[in-house]
C-alpha cells in the first residue's frame, strides 16, 4: 500500500467512523512477550478516548460505555491481574492469550480450542474484537440482515456459551457448567452475565433488545448475593450456618485460584468478648490457613493453587455446605460473616465484599 493510499484510508475512518486494519507489526505490544502479528485487530484513531474501541464507538456508543465498565475492559491492565502474584506484570506470558485475545473466531470455538495473544493495544484488554472480529476483517453479529462500516455477520455462535469457553475454561469454569444445574435447565453464560437491556437513542437499530456488556462477576457484591442463599438454625447446643450455591451456574469461587470465599462464625460471651476457637472447639482444632485469623470458626471455599496439592473446596452449583459451631453456656451473640477475597491471605478487613448477620442467641 503506497503512502497515498494509507493518508486516504485514514482520512475516511476519521471522518465516517469505517475500520482500518493495522499493517503487520504496527503499535507493538506494551508488555514482555510481545510476539505475533496484528492482522485482524483494529488500529487506534488519534483521536479516540483512551480504553475505547474507536471503530466502534459511532454506532455502540452504550455498548462501549457498559464495556468501558467491565473487567473485560480492565483485564491487562488491573493491578490485582498484574501482582507478583498473579501475571507477574505479564512476565508470565500464558497469562496473556486470555488478557489481551485476538479474535476468538479466529481459531475456532470448540471445547479444545486455545485463545492466542494480540500484539497492539493490550492495553485494551478483552476489547470488542475479541469476540466480534471475524478472520476476514468483518464482524460477528446475533442478529440477521445488518448492514453497517463493519460488514456484520451473523453468527449463532456468538449468542452461546462455547464463545466464553476459549478464556473461561483454562480454569475450569465451563466444565463446571456442565456439571451445574444450569446446564441442564437451557442457561448459559449470557443468561446471568449478560442480562437483557433495552438499547435506545443513538444507538444502532435502536430501539431494540440487546444483552448488556458489563459482564458482571464475583466482584460485584450484589451480582454474587443474588446468586447465593445464607440461612442459620439453633439445634442441639449449636449454630448451623448453611451456604447454598443457588446461582447453579458454576463452582464458587470460580476462575482464578487467588479468590476465596470465606464463612466466618464469631461468638461473644454476655461481656461482648469474643470466644476464641480454642475455648469451643478445644485445643486440637487444625491450625488456621493465612487470611483466616479472626473469628470462632471458618470455611473457606476456594480452589487452592495447584503446587500446593490441597484439595479443592469449592461450593459446586447446587450444592450445599454446613458450618456448625458449638454454643458454649456463656454464648450470647453471635456474628455470621460472609467475606469475598481476590487473595487468599488478606486480612478480613480487605476483602472485596462482605455480608454480615448478627444473632441474638436464646
Amino acid at each position: 500500500m503506497s503512502t497515498r493510499q494509507f493518508v486516504a484510508l485514514a482520512l475516511l475512518a476519521l471522518l465516517g467512523g469505517i475500520i482500518v486494519f493495522a499493517p503487520e507489526g504496527e503499535d507493538g505490544g506494551d508488555a514482555p512477550g510481545s510476539s505475533g502479528p496484528t492482522t485482524g485487530t483494529l488500529s487506534p484513531a488519534a483521536d479516540a478516548p483512551s480504553g475505547a474501541p474507536p471503530s466502534c464507538l459511532p454506532c455502540h456508543q452504550s455498548v462501549v460505555d457498559e464495556w468501558r465498565a467491565s473487567m473485560h475492559a480492565a483485564a491487562f491492565t488491573d493491578p490485582q491481574v498484574r501482582a507478583p502474584d498473579q501475571a507477574d506484570n505479564f512476565r508470565k506470558t500464558e497469562c496473556l492469550p486470555c488478557h489481551a485475545p485476538r479474535p476468538v473466531f479466529e481459531y475456532g470455538i470448540e471445547d479444545a480450542t486455545r485463545v492466542v495473544a494480540r500484539v497492539p493495544r493490550r492495553h485494551d484488554g478483552v476489547d470488542c474484537l475479541a469476540c466480534h472480529g471475524l478472520a476476514d476483517g468483518s464482524v460477528a453479529a446475533s442478529r440477521p440482515g445488518l448492514d453497517g462500516a463493519c460488514r456484520p455477520v451473523l453468527r449463532d455462535a456468538l449468542s452461546t456459551q462455547a464463545l466464553c469457553a476459549p478464556c473461561h475454561n483454562q480454569h475450569n469454569t465451563h466444565d463446571e457448567w456442565r456439571a451445574s444445574p444450569a446446564f441442564a435447565a437451557g442457561e448459559t453464560c449470557q443468561s446471568c452475565h449478560m442480562p437483557r437491556v433495552l438499547r435506545e437513542g443513538p444507538e444502532a437499530g435502536a430501539p431494540r433488545s440487546g444483552r448488556s456488556h458489563r459482564f458482571l462477576g464475583g466482584r460485584d457484591r450484589e451480582f454474587a448475593l443474588s446468586g447465593l442463599t445464607l440461612e442459620h438454625e439453633i439445634a442441639d447446643g449449636a449454630l448451623f450456618v448453611t451456604l447454598t450455591n443457588t446461582f447453579a451456574g458454576h463452582n464458587l469461587p470460580t476462575d482464578s485460584r487467588n479468590r476465596a470465599l470465606d464463612l466466618v462464625v464469631t461468638l461473644y460471651d454476655l461481656r461482648g468478648q469474643e470466644l476464641d476457637e480454642a475455648t469451643v472447639f478445644g485445643p486440637d482444632r487444625p491450625e488456621r490457613h493465612p487470611g483466616g485469623e479472626r473469628g470462632t470458626a471458618r470455611r473457606r471455599f476456594r480452589n487452592p493453587y495447584r503446587s500446593s496439592g490441597d484439595p479443592s473446596t469449592q461450593l459446586p452449583a447446587g450444592e450445599s455446605a454446613t458450618l456448625e459451631v458449638p454454643l458454649p453456656d456463656d454464648a450470647s451473640r453471635a456474628r455470621i460473616e460472609l467475606l469475598y477475597k481476590m487473595e487468599p491471605w488478606i486480612g478480613d478487613e480487605q476483602a472485596q465484599w462482605s455480608e454480615r448477620r448478627e444473632l441474638t442467641l436464646d
